[in-house]
């Protein structure tokens, strides 16, 4: 495949090479991208009410003083772009009518990729194609075997969520033997596995959630903090996203100690122990991240075992609709970041036209925002708003597809 052309972001110069920005408002900075997905949901029993924190730890008042520049980061952060980086060049897709495109999540109980499900979906009907989805279900053989029925059914391109490639390497590799595209999301490239006419990686928001939520808490602690980051270790690329935010608290929070306790979709009923663990092993722990929201409640479990529930600020990424409802209603979150699901959806399809048509596929951005208990009082939280994408931008992306694509 010939070199990529940048897809133009908001206002600014488009990214020049696969990462993904933290949304700056009229400013898209790059950033390496992919939101990764984990496993399950754990129910909240025994959790914290979800009313407000009657015991919440103080904030700093120190921080937007000592720090006016990255209070003013922080604060772009938390504002929708003006506009979505829709490519710009177009592609036929009357050749498509009738293909059908195989959605395979690494597990469908992360509620992300089901918004992307939704949109995926629709846009795909749009243009006259059909979607088929298969669960991964968290494990290599499920997923090489969703791949595997996707190239026995002559899939017109299989599109992942947060599967790496070497998760399924043989299935990948018969597919695209088979001449059906495949396209990567939400994963770190794999460099054995480079992009060719038949494979594509689309860099989602897991540099840009960490870098976001870490300016947050390098702000909001006055540059003095001790966070405990529930890391997932379901493929290589969550550590590449962490790293990304360390790379942030060594820059802008000198007082900043970060400590990473591993966790995964595979051992997701011990995220409550080991999380109570690593509390009571470091007392001064103050901030405590789930890296995916599908961590979330597991993790706050794990803080209220170890009786810390008033002693520390709750984080997460990967949010969607029920963890921006509890950060709004003030149950241990206090800030949360989110990469554009919606959004997303429609460009796998841009994505899977393109790579069928044997066209030049563009750089993507799928914008991020950072939600605080302030700035989520101006979000519209119901379901027609997250699917629409309004959250990130003005949700007219869907008519500047179709445009590109000869639907309208």
């Amino acid at each position: 495949m010939s070199a990529k052309q940048p897809s133009p972001s908001a206002s600014a110069a488009p990214a020049t090479h696969k990462e993904n920005p933290v949304n700056t408002h009229r400013s898209l900075r790059p950033a390496r991208a992919l939101a990764a997905a984990g496993v399950l949901a754990l129910a909240a029993t025994g959790l914290a009410a979800c009313g407000e924190d009657t015991a919440a730890p103080a904030a700093s008042s120190s921080g937007a003083v000592s720090n006016p520049a990255l209070a003013a980061e922080v604060e772009a952060l938390t504002k929708p772009l003006d506009a979505y980086p829709v490519p710009t060049t177009a592609v036929d897709a009357s050749a498509h009518k009738g293909k059908t495109l195989y959605y395979i999540p690494i597990t469908m109980q992360s509620p992300q990729f089901a918004v992307t499900q939704k949109t995926l979906t629709a846009a795909a009907q749009a243009v006259g194609l059909s979607v088929q989805v298969c669960d991964g279900k968290g494990t290599p053989t499920d997923v090489s075997s969703c791949v595997q029925q996707a190239t026995k059914a002559n899939a017109g391109t299989i599109i992942t969520d947060a599967v790496p490639y070497g998760l399924a390497a043989n299935a990948f590799d018969a597919a695209q033997e088979a001449n059906i595209p495949v396209i990567i999301s939400n994963q770190v490239p794999d460099e054995k596995h480079p992009a060719s006419k038949t494979l594509d990686y689309i860099a989602a928001g897991g540099t840009g959630m960490q870098e976001a939520l870490a300016k947050w808490v390098s702000l909001d602690s006055g540059g003095k903090a001790n966070v405990l980051i529930n890391q997932s270790t379901d493929g290589p690329s969550p550590a590449v996203f962490v790293a990304a935010g360390k790379k942030v608290y060594d820059a802008d929070c000198a007082g900043c100690t970060v400590t990473v306790n591993e966790v995964s979709s595979a051992n997701f009923s011990l995220i409550p122990s080991s999380t109570s663990s690593a509390l009571l092993k470091d007392p001064n722990v103050n901030y405590v991240m789930s890296q995916f929201e599908q961590y979330l409640q597991a993790t706050q479990s794990g803080v209220q075992q170890a009786n810390k529930i008033s002693a520390v600020k709750g984080l997460t990424g990967s949010t969607q609709l029920s963890g921006l409802k509890q950060l709004a209603a003030g149950n241990f979150l206090y800030a949360a970041a989110a990469q554009a699901s919606a959004y997303q959806g429609w460009v796998d399809v841009d994505a899977a036209l393109r790579l069928m048509s044997g066209t030049e596929v563009p750089e993507y951005t799928i914008p991020v925002r950072l939600f605080t208990r302030d700035s989520v009082k101006d979000v519209n939280l119901s379901s027609e708003a997250e699917a629409s994408g309004e959250w990130f931008g003005p949700a007219t992306f869907t008519d500047e597809f179709q445009k590109l694509w000869g639907a309208q």
